[in-house]
Formats: structure tokens, C-alpha cells, sequence
């Protein structure tokens, strides 16, 4: 029986633009393919790293990518908008997809428990999740700049589990990433990744390409696979 569901935010429950595109566009939009790459590459090669000497927020890392990018295209370094842009990007910019009100709801109406499971910065994402209104649906929330790592690191991994109860099958983690996927691998629970362009590039327990197909998945019993993972 299922009895609490983590969710993951961006790409989950909440569409909002790729920050390092949108920055590596306003840096060069002529060569935007190249320097977003770059910068990706930057960004993950410091965000993957579970030993790197110093965390850093979302924030700092996209700045640092920025800075690195400006010096290797020989381009104006904008490090100093990257706060604003990441805001607006969240704030202004980014919405709710269509399903997730109803799911939050016909979830909490079932009694299950909705634990918050996010790579971001708590100032923003907080805000963002208070406007749309759906901030209290979830009893806890683990956020990596509160925890000082991301997912699927060892130390946000024992941060979720302290806020999860028995069994661990009766857990689902709803995300859109390998990311997701190996975060409730981890944790023992069962993965649940979500496309809603059915364009899945990564296998896990579930894969879905909408919420409402969450409820199906709760009132099928199922083989616990997640459980069989470290």
C-alpha cells in the first residue's frame, strides 16, 4: 500500500526554462549551442561531484559556468545578472503543469503523505511553490541548499530517509531525471520517472506521461523493484 509519494519539482510538477540555455543565450545567441554545452558540462561536472571541496547553491553554480563560458568564448562576463535571471526564470516565468493541483489534491484527500525532494535554492523555490499555491501540500521539504548537497548524494539520501516512515514499498519518488531515477534507487524505493512527450531515455519501475497515472499506480499492487538497488 502506498503511503507517501517524494516529488521532485522542476520537469515534475512545475515547467520553468533551462537557466544555463537561457543564459548561454544572452551571453551569444549565435553560438548558443556550443557555449550551453560548455556550460552544462561545467555545471554538472561540479553538481555530480559528491566530494567537491565546497557545496555551492544553484546560483553560484550557474555563475561560476557563466564565468568559465565568458573566458573560454571571449565573451562579457554576466555572472553578476545570474541571481536576477535565475528569479525571473522561476518566478515569472515558470507555471504549474496542468495535472498537478488535481494529483496534489486527490492525493492528499487519500491520506498520502507528499514529501518535497528538490535540487534548488530555497529562497526561490519556496517563493515560487507559495504563489502557486501549492507549498503546504507537502509535510516536509528537503531542499539541497538546505541539506548542502544534491540528489543522489549519500548525505540528501539520508536526509529523505529521516523524514520517511515503513515500509519503503510503500514509497513513491516522482521525478523527471536519471537523477530521480538513482535518488530513489538509493533510498529503496520505488522510482517513478515522468515525460509527458513519452520520450524516455532512461528505464525505471514506472514511467508515466502524466501525473493522473500516479493514481493508477497506487491502487495496482506492484512488485517492489526499488528495494533491490544501493
Amino acid at each position: 500500500m502506498i503511503h507517501t509519494v517524494l516529488f521532485d519539482i522542476g520537469g515534475t510538477l512545475v515547467h520553468g526554462k533551462s537557466s544555463l540555455i537561457g543564459l548561454a543565450e544572452q551571453m551569444d545567441s549565435s553560438r548558443i549551442d556550443h557555449i550551453s554545452r560548455y556550460m552544462i558540462d561545467t555545471f554538472m561536472a561540479i553538481y555530480r561531484d559528491e566530494n567537491y571541496p565546497r557545496f555551492h547553491t544553484i546560483k553560484e553554480l550557474l555563475a561560476i559556468s557563466v564565468r568559465k563560458a565568458a573566458e573560454k568564448f571571449d565573451l562579457p562576463d554576466i555572472s553578476d545578472q545570474v541571481e536576477r535571471f535565475y528569479r525571473r526564470n522561476h518566478l515569472e516565468e515558470g507555471y504549474l503543469y496542468d495535472d498537478t493541483v488535481t494529483v496534489l489534491k486527490e492525493l492528499k484527500n487519500r491520506g498520502i503523505r507528499m514529501i518535497l525532494v528538490s535540487d534548488a535554492d530555497a529562497d526561490v523555490l519556496v517563493e515560487q511553490l507559495e504563489n502557486f499555491g501549492i507549498l503546504d501540500f507537502f509535510e516536509a521539504r528537503v531542499i539541497s541548499s538546505h541539506v548542502g548537497s544534491y540528489k543522489p548524494s549519500r548525505r540528501t539520501v539520508a536526509e529523505v530517509r529521516r523524514h520517511c516512515r515503513k515500509p519503503l514499498d510503500g514509497i513513491l519518488f516522482v521525478g523527471d531525471t536519471r537523477v530521480d531515477v538513482r535518488t530513489a534507487q538509493r533510498l529503496g524505493v520505488v522510482s517513478v520517472l515522468i515525460n509527458r512527450d513519452g520520450d524516455f531515455r532512461h528505464e525505471a519501475d514506472h514511467r508515466i506521461t502524466g501525473l493522473s497515472e500516479l493514481l493508477d499506480i497506487i491502487e495496482t499492487p506492484h512488485e517492489n523493484r526499488g528495494l533491490n538497488h544501493k
